[in-house]
């Protein structure tokens, strides 16, 4: 199992990171957010959406109120409204994040997935999961950034912690 203190570290990691990806971009052009990269979720915005439309379906999850759906581009189809949804879950992260326990992380949670089966897991794992997941579509951020001609963001978990 891990710990409250590593769960916290990375839940922290995962907001550190996302912020400079913020950071990175709010230089990127409108045409270029949207433009299609040919991925799996179309764009740089599609990409950014699927990750925070995740987080927030998985922080519903932990809070014990699940959404109906996961947030689609349709919810975010622009910077600013994604800036102003990603600020909000990430407030919604912060406070999950200062009240969990060793005993909650530890306790079994039950969700319906989005392909309809149902799993019981100790919260650690989706917790990890969920940090993991933003981490995966990061990197896909950092690549689609380097590709478009802008300065990727230094998100590696060894920065944050070497700050």
């Amino acid at each position: 199992m891990a710990s409250a203190t590593v769960v916290r570290d990375l839940l922290l990691y995962m907001l550190w990171a996302d912020r400079l990806m913020l950071k990175a971009v709010r230089e990127v052009s409108p045409e270029d957010l949207t433009r299609d990269a040919g991925i799996s979720f179309g764009s740089l915005l599609g990409t950014m959406v699927h990750m925070l439309g995740s987080q927030r379906l998985w922080l519903s999850r932990f809070s014990g109120s699940p959404i109906e759906r996961r947030p689609e581009l349709a919810d975010f189809p622009d910077l600013p409204s994604w800036i102003h949804g990603w600020e909000e879950t990430a407030a919604g992260i912060e406070a999950f994040l200062a009240s969990l326990t060793a005993e909650q992380l530890a306790t079994g949670i039950t969700w319906v997935d989005t392909e309809g089966p149902v799993h019981t897991r100790p919260l650690w794992q989706p917790v990890c999961h969920m940090v993991n997941h933003a981490t995966y579509h990061r990197g896909q951020v950092v690549s689609l950034l380097r590709q478009l001609g802008y300065e990727p963001p230094q998100t590696d978990m060894i920065r944050y912690f070497l700050r």
